[in-house]
C-alpha cells in the first residue's frame, strides 16, 4: 500500500505543522499511515529496527511492544502510597522529638567558622524536601494519567487533567476554566490541592528544623578573694589612723563600683581572667540601727567648778544589772551643731554598739525631746583686761542628745560578673529603710554574731568595741576646739567623724590656724544649734557604708600597709556560653503535617482501585506525538474537530465534551486490524 499523505485529513492539516506532508530520506522521519492500515502493526516495527544502531535497543516482535507498554499500575501505586506514608510518618517522628525535647540535646558551641552549619542544614532540608516531592508529583501525574487513560470520559476533562499537572499555575487556570465549562471539578481540585501542599512544604521546609541559639551554663573554677577579715586578724592593731585619711578622699580618686564595695555591702571579687560568666560568692551589707537614748535610762549632770567633770546615772539595761549604778566621769561634749562619737558612752552600751553625741536640735513627732536632753555647760572666760586679775569662768547651758547606734552583719549570696565583677544581685535582697522618724533606743533582744571580733589580749580591753577606734584613732583635723584655756576642756575632730557629718548634711567651718593657732578658744556663750539632725534612715545609711568603706580600704591596703590580708579561696564560676542546638518549629511542622495528611488522602484516591490491575497501555504520555498517533488511530478525533475553525481554548474545549474510552477503542481497533 501506498503512503498517505498527511493533508488529505481535514484534522491534521488545521492542527498541525506540513512536517509530514513528504517524507524525508533516511532522517528517522515516518510517514503517517491511513486508518484501517496494518503498517502500524508490522511496518512500523520493521522501521524501527532498520534505524536503531544500537543492539541493545532492538525490538523484534510485536509482543514485545505490547510488553513494554504494560502500565505497571500496581508497583507505581504502591510505590506512591508508601512515601506518601513514609512522609506522614517523618513529620509524626518530629512531632514526637519536639514534645519531648530529644532534639535540644545536639549542641553546637557557636563559635568563629560554625555558623556554615545553618546553611548546611537549611539547604539540606530544602533539597530533601524537593528531591521527594518531585517524586512524589511524578508518581501522581503517572498514576492520574494512566486512570484517566483507562476509563470512559470526556476529551475536554483529559485535557484539562493534563494541563493541571504542568504546575500550580496550570491548576489554577484549568480550575478557573471549569467555571465557563465544568468539564471535571474534582478531579482539577484535588490536583490543585495537592500541588498547592507540594508548595507548602518548599516554603516551609528550611524553617521546620533549624538552629536555635541559646545560652548554655557551664561551670569553671576560679580564685575568688575575699573582703572579710579573717577571725585571726586583731582588729585593734589595724593602723585606723591611715585608713580613716584616706575614707574621705575615696570617692575623688578610686571608684569602689566593680572591686568588692557597694554602697554598704562588702562582696567577694574573682581574681582576674579570661573566662566570662557569673560567680557566686559571699557578701554581707552593714546594717546600723539608731535611736535616741532616753534620760531616764542614761544621764550625765554635771558639777560646777570640776573640769567637765560631772555624774553618770545607768539605769538597765545599760547598767548591765538590775539596779541603777553612778560614778563620776569626765564628759567633753562638742561645740552646738556638731556630732562626735563618745568612746566613753560606747562602752557603756553591750556588744556592737557604739554612742554619739549630737549638739543639734532634734525633730521627732514620736519622741518627745524632753525625754532625750542631756543638759551640759560650756565654760568660757569672761572677758578681762590686761593686769586685771582671771575672773572666774562663765557657765551657760545648752543642751545635747546621746545617740546609740548597734552594728549589725547582714550576710548575702552575691552573684557577680567575673570580668568586670559587678555585682548583678543579692539573695536575699538589701531590706529597705524605713524608719525616717527618730524613736527611742532599745536593747537587741539578741546580741548581733559576729566573726570579726578581736582576739583578746592582755594589753587591750574591750575588743568588741573595735567599731570606736576608726573615729577616734585616726586621723585628726589640724585645728581643734577650746572652751577656755585649759587643755582638759579642749578636742578634736577626726577626719572620719568630719566626714560622717558631711555625709548627714552638717559642715563645719574652721577657722584660720595661722590666727588661732593648733586649737581655737570659743571664748563666748554657745548659740543656739540651727542645725536639726538628719532623718533617721540617712543617718543609718552614712554610717552603715561608713563602715563597709573602712573595711574595704583596710582589705585593699593589705597588712604591709596598715590594714589586713585578704584570703585568696578556689570559688566555681557559671560561665554563660552562646550555643546551637536543633530547634522544631511547632506552626511550620503543623502546617507541613497537615499538607503531608491531604497528600496522603488524594494519592489513595488516585490509587484506588489500582494496586491490582496491570493492563495495556495505548499510550505512555500525551505529548504531541502521542495526539498525532491518536489522531491518526481513531476517525473520531479527526471528525471531533473538524468543523472547529477558531481553536481558542473555551471552543477547543467545548468541542471536545464528548465521552470516550481509548483503552476499548483503541482494543477494538487493534482487534479488526491487527
Amino acid at each position: 500500500m501506498g503512503s498517505y499523505d498527511v493533508l488529505s485529513h481535514p484534522m491534521t492539516s488545521l492542527t498541525l505543522p506540513n512536517v509530514f506532508a513528504k517524507p524525508q530520506q533516511d532522517h528517522g522521519v515516518f510517514p503517517l499511515y491511513p486508518i484501517d492500515t496494518r503498517h502500524t502493526c508490522s511496518m512500523m516495527l520493521e522501521r524501527v529496527q532498520t534505524h536503531t544502531t544500537s543492539s541493545d535497543h532492538q525490538l523484534t516482535s510485536s509482543a514485545v511492544i505490547k510488553q513494554r507498554q504494560e502500565s505497571g499500575r500496581p508497583v507505581l501505586a504502591i510505590l506512591c502510597t508508601l512515601l506518601h506514608i513514609i512522609l506522614v510518618l517523618l513529620h509524626v517522628a518530629i512531632l514526637v522529638l519536639s514534645i519531648s525535647g530529644v532534639e535540644h540535646r545536639l549542641v553546637v558551641q557557636l563559635i568563629s567558622g560554625n555558623e556554615i552549619w545553618v546553611t548546611i542544614l537549611s539547604t539540606s532540608s530544602q533539597a530533601f524536601y524537593v528531591i521527594y516531592c518531585t517524586i512524589l508529583v511524578y508518581l501522581m501525574q503517572r498514576l492520574t494519567f494512566l486512570k484517566n487513560v483507562t476509563r470512559r470520559q470526556t476529551v475536554t476533562a483529559l485535557h484539562d487533567t493534563v494541563n493541571a499537572w504542568r504546575g500550580l499555575g496550570s491548576a489554577l487556570e484549568c480550575l478557573w476554566r471549569q467555571s465557563t465549562i465544568p468539564a471535571s471539578w474534582w478531579s482539577i481540585l484535588s490536583i490543585t490541592a495537592y500541588l498547592a501542599c507540594v508548595f507548602s512544604l518548599h516554603v516551609v521546609s528550611s524553617s521546620i528544623i533549624q538552629l536555635q541559639t541559646f545560652n548554655s551554663t557551664v561551670d569553671a573554677s576560679a580564685t575568688k578573694i575575699s573582703y572579710w577579715p579573717s577571725p585571726d586578724v586583731d582588729m585593734m592593731t589595724i593602723q585606723w589612723q591611715t585608713i580613716s585619711a584616706l575614707v574621705p578622699t575615696l570617692g575623688r580618686f578610686a571608684n569602689p563600683q566593680g572591686m568588692g564595695l557597694h554602697g554598704a555591702t562588702l562582696y567577694d571579687i574573682i581574681q582576674s581572667t579570661d573566662t566570662s560568666g557569673r560567680a557566686i560568692v559571699n557578701a554581707s551589707s552593714f546594717k546600723a540601727n539608731c535611736g535616741l537614748v532616753r534620760n531616764s535610762m542614761l544621764n550625765y549632770s554635771p558639777e560646777i567648778n570640776a573640769d567637765t567633770f560631772g555624774y553618770f546615772t545607768l539605769n538597765p539595761p545599760i547598767s548591765k544589772l538590775n539596779h541603777t549604778a553612778e560614778f563620776r566621769a569626765r564628759l567633753v561634749h562638742p561645740y552646738p551643731d556638731e556630732v562626735t562619737i563618745n568612746p566613753a558612752i560606747s562602752l557603756f552600751f553591750p556588744g556592737p554598739t557604739i554612742a554619739f553625741i549630737a549638739s543639734t536640735a532634734v525633730n521627732s513627732s514620736n519622741l518627745p525631746s524632753d525625754e532625750t536632753v542631756q543638759h551640759v555647760y560650756w565654760e568660757y572666760p569672761p572677758t578681762s583686761f590686761i593686769g586685771s586679775p582671771q575672773p572666774p569662768l562663765i557657765y551657760s547651758m545648752y543642751d545635747v542628745h546621746i545617740v546609740a547606734c548597734t552594728i549589725n552583719v547582714q550576710p548575702h549570696v552575691a552573684t557577680v560578673d567575673v570580668q568586670t565583677n559587678q555585682l548583678l544581685g543579692l539573695s536575699p535582697s538589701l531590706e529597705p529603710n524605713v524608719s525616717g522618724e527618730w524613736e527611742a533606743w532599745s536593747a537587741p533582744e539578741e546580741e548581733p554574731k559576729w566573726d570579726i571580733w578581736s582576739p583578746p589580749s592582755a594589753s587591750a580591753l574591750h575588743h568588741e568595741k573595735w567599731l570606736v577606734s576608726p573615729f577616734v584613732s585616726g586621723a585628726y583635723h589640724p585645728i581643734g576646739w577650746c572652751m577656755n584655756q585649759d587643755r582638759a576642756s579642749c578636742y578634736g575632730l577626726s577626719l572620719l567623724e568630719i566626714h560622717f557629718m558631711q555625709q548627714i548634711g552638717i559642715n563645719i567651718l574652721f577657722p584660720d590656724p595661722a590666727i588661732t593657732g593648733d586649737f581655737s578658744v570659743l571664748a563666748h556663750a554657745p548659740p543656739i544649734p540651727k542645725k536639726i539632725l538628719c532623718s533617721r534612715d540617712q543617718f543609718e545609711s552614712a554610717l552603715s557604708r561608713a563602715y563597709a568603706t573602712l573595711l574595704w580600704t583596710g582589705g585593699q591596703l593589705g597588712a604591709d600597709g596598715g590594714g589586713f590580708d585578704r584570703k585568696n579561696e578556689t570559688t566555681t564560676i557559671s560561665q554563660q556560653l552562646l550555643q546551637w542546638h536543633l530547634g522544631i518549629n511547632l506552626w511550620p511542622l503543623a502546617l507541613a503535617l497537615t499538607c503531608s495528611l491531604l497528600m496522603l488522602a488524594l494519592s489513595m484516591r488516585v490509587t484506588n482501585g489500582m494496586h491490582g490491575r496491570n493492563g495495556t497501555m495505548p499510550i505512555d504520555g500525551a505529548g504531541i506525538l502521542q495526539i498525532i498517533w491518536l489522531t491518526n488511530r481513531f476517525r473520531v478525533l479527526t471528525d471531533l474537530l473538524s468543523d472547529v475553525e477558531d481553536p481558542q481554548e473555551d471552543i477547543l474545549r467545548a468541542a471536545g465534551m464528548v465521552d470516550m474510552d481509548l483503552l476499548m477503542e483503541l482494543n477494538d481497533v487493534q482487534a479488526d486490524h491487527c
